[in-house]
């Protein structure tokens, strides 16, 4: 499992996933742990300004000594070695812009791509594809940006911020369960991905309800990267 951005809700599906039997796990990213990262389990106050992908490599040797997680994409086995997935997280600002680096084109084109986007106020769940059909920047900013406002009433605020850390834990226990599900196929014979930029709509999950969620409609108008990928038999 290649796992690129680690906020709090990716890391904890990392550990999800070393509990579940998921030894071999690559955690990318060199950025340092901050209070928003809280919450999940994934990490712990005395992680704040520690390399996100060396606290949690602690953290998922603590678990399982036999798990020895490294860092590095280019480490990734190819994709003829069956289960392997990318799982991504991204950190959006309100209108889409990426807070933390994109981590490039890392990975084979065939390879399944699970990924969260976090924005203020909600998760976006994007359909899962194969990387060659990633969303590309403009793709992501548009679609984003379009995530309609949570509530704004002191009620609705205080609920939201309330059960965040309860919401970010549920979302990387289901985000665990769906890498699982995508992967898991592969090691008997598996299933082929959606063809293309895969369906036209991701899934926006906010507090404090994280198994319900709203249909997004992901905007490719801006790019030329969705040319073709809707079209019946598209192949990914």
């Amino acid at each position: 499992m290649l796992v690129l951005g680690l906020d709090g809700i990716t890391a904890a599906a990392a550990l999800h996933l070393l509990r579940c039997g998921v030894l071999s796990l690559n955690v990318n990213d060199p950025g340092p742990v901050t209070e928003t990262d809280l919450g999940t389990g994934a990490y712990s106050r005395g992680d704040l300004g520690r390399p996100r992908e060396a606290a949690l490599r602690g953290r998922l040797r603590a678990q399982d000594p036999r798990c020895a997680p490294v860092s590095g994409p280019e480490l990734f086995p190819g994709p003829l070695l069956p289960g392997c997935l990318v799982l991504r997280g991204g950190v959006h600002d309100a209108g889409g812009r990426t807070l933390r680096p994109d981590p490039g084109d890392v990975a084979a084109p065939e390879h399944p791509l699970l990924s969260v986007h976090s924005v203020p106020g909600a998760v976006v769940r994007w359909p899962v594809v194969a990387w060659a059909h990633r969303p590309c920047p403009d793709c992501l900013r548009a679609t984003l940006a379009a995530v309609p406002r949570a509530g704004t009433g002191r009620r609705e605020q205080v609920l939201a911020a309330w059960a965040r850390p309860a919401f970010g834990a549920a979302v990387a226990a289901r985000l665990a369960a769906e890498a699982l599900a995508v992967a898991l196929p592969s090691l008997d014979g598996g299933r082929p991905l959606p063809g293309g930029g895969g369906p036209g709509r991701a899934e926006v999950l906010r507090p404090p309800f994280p198994a319900g969620s709203e249909p997004l409609a992901i905007d490719r108008r801006s790019c030329l990267c969705g040319l073709g990928q809707d079209l019946p038999g598209a192949r990914g």
